[in-house]
């Protein structure tokens, strides 16, 4: 299972770092269309807002799996005793759970309206179905980390496996213990 969340993490790190350079190159060639030739790509901002989001959807994905999301502890740290603590952690794994299944269902449902309808893109004619399905693919993926590796409050064997970065890149990431 280590093995296959690695290679996952490292597949998606390369998908957004991918995107990330083609979204900034595609952002400059337009600074310079409208700056020096006077003129623009009509579907170049379209295709750069796409692209950000999926890049926000695979980046949510991306940080679930490095334990990077935003967490109140401060409620957790108020509680009394363990049991409190672990009870509070149960409720919370099942909220994320919860509404992690409701997004996968409700960005499907999205996705099969558009598709029904047959949505275009205003600039670029393409299918918007593309684009909301960053919804209900990065909502699926976050739910299968959830099952892999245990959800953001539970400290899991496998919580720190996918980090293939430098330990100077996360440097921040002592936050996490509670220090």
């Amino acid at each position: 299972m280590k093995a296959v969340l690695n290679k996952w993490t490292y597949i998606e790190e390369k998908v957004l770092i991918g995107s990330l350079i083609f979204n900034t190159l595609l952002i400059f060639l337009q600074i310079i269309m409208r700056g020096a030739f006077n003129s623009s790509l009509s579907w170049s901002e379209e295709l750069s807002r796409y692209i950000f989001i999926w890049q926000i959807w695979l980046g949510a994905d991306l940080a679930f799996a490095y334990g990077e999301h935003i967490k109140v502890e401060m409620i957790y740290n108020w509680l009394p005793g363990e049991k409190a603590k672990n009870m509070l952690r149960i409720l919370v794994e099942a909220a994320w759970l919860a509404f992690n299944i409701f997004l996968v269902v409700k960005g499907a449902d999205l996705c099969q309206s558009m598709v029904s309808r047959n949505t275009l893109s205003s600039g670029m004619r393409a299918p918007l179905v593309y684009v909301y399905a960053a919804l209900p693919v990065a909502s699926f993926f976050l739910r299968v980390l959830c099952q892999m590796l245990g959800c953001p409050t539970t400290k899991s064997p496998f919580r720190n496996s996918a980090r293939h970065l430098p330990s100077s890149f996360f440097a921040n990431s002592h936050r996490e213990s509670g220090s």
